[in-house]
């Protein structure tokens, strides 16, 4: 059932990550522009101090599918393909995000997305992309007043769990990861959120293989995520000058076993 009637709905990700986006100029059919910010908080980090990788992937998924959402109008979108590179984990913070529609079609979006470290003079944390697939939702896409603001819900990050307990994230298996999929980490159609999904593939890949940090995701979105639980699996494919190569498999196991998603990431 899809949640557009709420405009908070599957808005638990965005307060996890503190995550506030606002529009940027006047808007217009077929265009927009977003800009974000989100704490470079302590939950965010991984053991070497870094922000994770699944963290910039789940922002890059929101900034991005709401920017891409907003030039879809009056039809709405969902993730098909991710892409983001980072130039360096290590950050002052806050975060800084900024989203531009680079294709808006009938069928399909495609933005572009920048994160900086606005603690330290806006320098450049990783650049990537998003397309996304045109869709129209029964009764209507969300009712936002324009620009757009959204401000991120309450939370307090003093107490915030880990991404992989937060996600629910358990191993079930040397190269595999699972989670269930709980209401908080629906979207508003009802199914798991793509920034879930490629958390669990940032997790799985740094599972199975004992690095330290994942520095490119390529992750094709192909069918959504409705039962659970949800399953990545981790092929090691080689290795390059800059780390080892890997293709990660996610599968929605109580929809008779459905592909999900595949990623190639490179972990080091």
């Amino acid at each position: 059932m899809s949640g557009f009637y709420d405009v908070d709905s599957g808005r638990s990700i965005a307060q996890y990550l503190g995550l506030t986006m606002r529009e940027v100029g006047e808007p217009s059919p077929g265009r927009a522009q977003l800009v974000g910010t989100a704490p470079a908080a302590d939950h965010l980090r991984t053991a070497d101090g870094g922000i994770a990788m699944g963290v910039l992937l789940t922002l890059a998924d929101s900034v991005g599918g709401l920017c891409g959402g907003l030039a879809a109008l009056p039809g709405w979108v969902v993730s098909t393909n991710l892409m983001l590179r980072t130039a360096t984990r290590e950050m002052v913070g806050p975060i800084g995000l900024a989203s531009t529609v680079w294709r808006a079609g009938k069928h399909a979006t495609v933005t572009g997305i920048t994160i900086t470290d606005d603690g330290a003079g806006g320098a450049l944390v990783a650049d990537g992309a998003l397309t996304s697939a045109v869709l129209q939702p029964a009764g209507g896409p969300p009712v936002y007043e324009r620009p757009l603001v959204l401000e991120s819900p309450t939370f307090d990050t003093t107490t915030a769990p880990p991404l992989t307990e937060f996600l629910g994230a358990v191993a079930t298996g040397p190269a595999e990861l699972s989670l269930e999929i709980t209401d908080p980490l629906r979207n508003p159609w009802g199914i798991l959120h793509g920034g879930a999904t490629a958390a669990l593939v940032d997790l799985a890949g740094l599972h199975a293989t004992g690095a330290a940090a994942t520095t490119d995701t390529v992750l094709h979105y192909l069918s959504p995520g409705r039962v659970g639980p949800v399953t990545a699996t981790v092929t090691t494919r080689g290795s390059r000058p800059d780390g080892h190569l890997l293709r990660i498999e996610v599968r929605d196991r109580g929809a008779d076993d459905r592909m999900m998603a595949i990623a190639v990431t490179t972990v080091r």
